[in-house]
């Protein structure tokens, strides 16, 4: 009987463990650097605030490392609980079986349509269901020196909307400053490689462009949007000398700091970096519209999704649900490490509202399109930037390297 009662009492004991003690949670990211930093103060205040229900362990990896470890290690049945995937991935994921649809959890999360910026949680849908929670969009982003702007006689807090205006500041912007013969201020720099397709892809779509027909058996791209979208690019270069020839990667961020380049297209992840120089006057905001038929911006987004495993265990599911929904709405913290959070009750607070550049950026928040992401997207895009590279350096027309592209873009959609 005393080793019944042992026993019995051993039981209780370990049921009350599982059944109400803590939850520890494997969260794996792709953030390093400051986002790491930031993402990491993050999951420690969300620790300290349930320390005694929920815990989460952060790894950091780089991302081309996260996305080769992450299937590997729910097929071993040593996945993480909980992850980040850029909203690119998420069909490919999907389809691969790598994610738990959240459906029925977001009641727990408390998140319903509407609360999340409605272009990216339209592309978080497969088949009708959620598979992440978008924790931000980052946008390709619009900057202007606004010290070079009243030097040309234009008005540095009402930068150029459209096309046309762009071109004509991009002009009284270029200049042989000390008369030497040669331009040594430009208007903009368009470089041969990153982020030139971004700039592309948001004209492209501003002019009203499809990237494939609509079962994504076979690339549109070549067509008088996508035409229009490259030349454009191209006679920044060529035609309105407006930009420099063979502009290297990253060489147009540089001149930014530097102030000899006026006006700069990149990503939002520079705006901290920007933030930093000293003496740098600045403005940052939505790209123009550069197309004919409305305004549109390429974006990224990290997704928070949750992981399936080889047996799902309920408790630890909730868990994961809870830490999403926690980490959305103190998303403002992650808007400091230079994102816009998707949350939208987190960009109409007081506190996001208040930063000098984010609430600016998140305007255009609304125009930001998304592609139709499916397993071959990367792939079948890839003969674009190639595309854009060889006109931007004058080696092809226009119409030749866009039906190159589409040639050999349906060659892979047809593999």
């Amino acid at each position: 009987m005393k080793k019944l009662l042992v026993f019995s009492l051993s039981a209780l004991l370990f049921f009350s463990v599982s059944a109400f003690g803590l939850v520890t949670l494997e969260y794996w990211t792709g953030f390093t650097g400051p986002d790491g930093s930031f993402m990491q103060e993050l999951v420690d205040k969300f620790n300290e605030e349930h320390k005694d229900e929920i815990q989460v362990n952060m790894s950091t990896m780089l991302w081309a490392d996260y996305n080769t470890k992450v299937p590997i290690a729910l097929a071993s049945g040593k996945g993480p609980d909980v992850g980040i995937a850029h909203v690119d991935n998420i069909r490919s994921f999907v389809s691969q079986g790598m994610l738990l649809p959240l459906d029925e959890y977001l009641e727990i999360m408390n998140m319903k349509e509407g609360d999340i910026v409605s272009s990216v949680w339209d592309a978080v849908h497969v088949d009708s269901s959620v598979y992440g929670i978008p924790l931000d969009v980052h946008p390709l982003v619009f900057y202007w020196n606004k010290d070079l702007f009243e030097e040309a006689g234009l008005d540095p807090e009402n930068p150029p909307t459209t096309r046309d205006e762009f071109v004509e500041a991009a002009k009284l912007l270029t200049k042989d400053t000390n008369g030497d013969g040669t331009i040594d201020q430009w208007g903009t720099m368009i470089p041969v490689g990153w982020p030139n397709y971004f700039i592309w892809f948001s004209t492209f779509f501003s002019n009203g462009g499809v990237l494939f027909n609509e079962d994504l058996t076979k690339a549109a791209f070549n067509s008088p949007a996508g035409i229009d979208a490259m030349q454009f690019l191209v006679d920044l270069v060529f035609k309105h000398k407006v930009s420099p020839e063979k502009v290297q990667v990253d060489a147009d961020i540089d001149a930014f700091k530097r102030g000899t380049c006026a006006m700069e297209f990149n990503g939002i992840w520079m705006l901290t970096d920007y933030m930093k120089v000293e003496g740098l006057n600045f403005g940052a905001g939505p790209v123009p519209q550069l197309g004919s038929e409305k305004p549109a911006n390429w974006a990224g987004s990290h997704t928070m999704v949750i992981y399936k495993q080889r047996k799902q265990d309920k408790e630890r599911t909730e868990a994961a649900a809870k830490f999403i929904s926690w980490i959305s709405n103190h998303s403002y913290e992650w808007a400091l490490a230079g994102q816009i959070p998707a949350n939208i009750s987190v960009q109409n607070s007081p506190e996001f509202l208040s930063l000098p550049y984010h609430s600016t950026i998140a305007k255009g928040a609304e125009y930001v399109v998304f592609p139709p992401f499916f397993p071959k997207y990367g792939d079948a895009t890839g003969p674009i930037w190639e595309a854009l590279n060889l006109t931007i350096l004058g080696q092809k027309t226009v119409e030749q390297a866009l039906s190159d592209a589409e040639r050999i873009s349906n060659e892979i959609l047809q593999d």
